[in-house]
């Protein structure tokens, strides 16, 4: 993981659409102060085929308001590293942090950025934090929902196998010891219904059996974690009898 430093002078420097963040200090009388931060938001990394090819950019204004003489920006990453601060960044002054995206589950999860204000005798006006999530990739193979058809009745099973992106940032590995959901959708329904869960064994494979009451479509569904993304299984459709 790589996090570099960029600075670009000027409010219009970069002409994109920033998240405008607006708040102020708890005092009964303080001032107003914006804050003005960009951050990517729940950011999926290596969806589908892994590759490590990834970078973005996490943008900071200096806070504007009466008294602010100059701002403290820093960001701190999962693993509580935290680079090289801005120590002035002047009101309206444009900087920022090149992020290279997580390659393996150590560098993934939440990231904060932080920025507070000063007023020219060094003390604190106020703060704001903001964040963001980088999360590997996480893929459901195998899936089934069987047998097919199967008499009203019957036990139906569905099973599959979770994998994620293994420790050194190379492929992928069995994901063990993770709740996997199972829905169905009815024939003719348009609303899902939660039908249960299961747990991944060490193979990360999972099964669960079901009573089979009316055909319609089975779906697995795994939540994700901090480091690592949701991800359902394809949809199996099954015929009762």
């Amino acid at each position: 993981m790589t996090i570099e430093h960029r600075v670009v002078s000027g409010v219009a420097a970069l002409a994109v659409g920033a998240g405008l963040l607006v708040g102020g200090v708890a005092a009964a009388n303080a001032e107003t102060l914006t804050f003005r931060v960009q951050v990517p938001r729940h950011l999926s990394v290596s969806k589908g085929e892994y590759s490590k090819s990834c970078a973005m950019d996490v943008w900071v204004w200096g806070t504007e308001g009466p008294t602010v003489a100059y701002s403290k920006v820093s960001v701190i990453a999962p693993n509580g590293h935290n680079p090289p601060p801005y120590n002035r960044v002047l009101p309206g002054e444009q900087v920022g942090y090149g992020v290279g995206c997580a390659t393996v589950p150590d560098h993934a999860g939440k990231y904060r950025i932080r920025v507070v204000a000063y007023n020219k005798s060094g003390k604190a006006l106020g703060s704001r934090e903001d964040y963001w999530y980088e999360k590997l990739d996480t893929v459901v193979q195998s899936y089934n929902a069987a047998p097919e058809p199967v008499r009203k009745g019957k036990t139906l099973y569905v099973s599959g196998r979770l994998r994620r992106v293994n420790n050194i940032g190379t492929g992928y590995t069995a994901y063990s010891g993770k709740t996997m959901r199972i829905y169905f959708l009815p024939k003719g329904s348009k609303t899902w219904t939660y039908m249960g869960s299961t747990t991944t064994n060490s193979s990360g494979n999972f099964r669960k059996g079901f009573k089979a009451k009316a055909s319609g479509t089975w779906r697995a569904y795994f939540p994700g974690t901090s480091r690592f993304d949701k991800q359902p299984s394809r949809d199996d459709y099954v015929q009762v009898r």
